[in-house]
């Protein structure tokens, strides 16, 4: 299911799922990290990475993106981090308290991370449901109860690649990085990079 008619609105879906879903209801939130804490996590974080980098070294795979030249982004409000490349620029006006938007203006990529409220899992039905009605051009499935993966081709000469993260307390935590098709033998595997970076804190 690949013509026009039908993929402009699954992008615009999209969009409207990232950015505009994240400007809802700010609920208030108990027992947000320290600074110290917070640095401390990302620390952790970071040395993870930096573990299993080494680990698919030893088996002759290198990481696309040293995590030297990475930066973690955390958001102690929303409870969660991801990390991407350092020379990606913020996105001011697409971004909030609840998330942010890199833009790296070399690919054309970008990377959206954000906290969405999902009362009673409507919005992560809601995304899934616009990701699966895509058709064969893109691919997803539950990995577990609380999180779910997805990748392909969302319009002509545009690919996606997300995952979605549900807490404890039901809200949910989506990313995606969206890049240009013809870049996609560089920038698969970075895109797979940073979803596996992202977690809960």
């Amino acid at each position: 299911m690949t013509n026009d008619r039908i993929l402009a609105p699954i992008s615009a879906a999209i969009s409207a799922a990232l950015l505009l879903s994240s400007c809802g209801k700010q609920e208030a939130v108990g027992d947000v990290p320290s600074s110290e804490e917070l640095a401390q996590q990302a620390d952790a974080a970071s040395k993870a990475i930096r573990d299993e980098e080494a680990a698919a070294n030893a088996d002759g795979a290198a990481p696309v993106v040293d995590s030297a030249e990475m930066t973690s982004y955390s958001n102690a409000l929303r409870g969660f981090s991801i990390m991407v490349p350092k020379n990606w620029t913020v996105d001011e006006e697409a971004s909030d308290d609840n998330g942010q938007v890199f833009v790296d203006s070399a690919s054309n990529a970008t990377v959206t991370a954000g906290w969405i409220e999902n009362r009673e899992d409507a919005d992560l039905a809601a995304a899934v449901k616009v990701l699966e009605d895509a058709g064969e051009s893109v691919t997803g499935d539950y990995v577990n109860e609380n999180e779910y993966r997805a990748s392909g081709i969302i319009e002509e000469g545009s690919k996606t690649a997300q995952r979605i993260l549900r807490k404890p307390d039901g809200t949910m935590i989506q990313a995606a990085v969206s890049y240009p098709v013809d870049s996609a033998e560089t920038l698969d595997p970075l895109a797979t990079q940073i979803l596996d970076s992202l977690a809960l804190q």
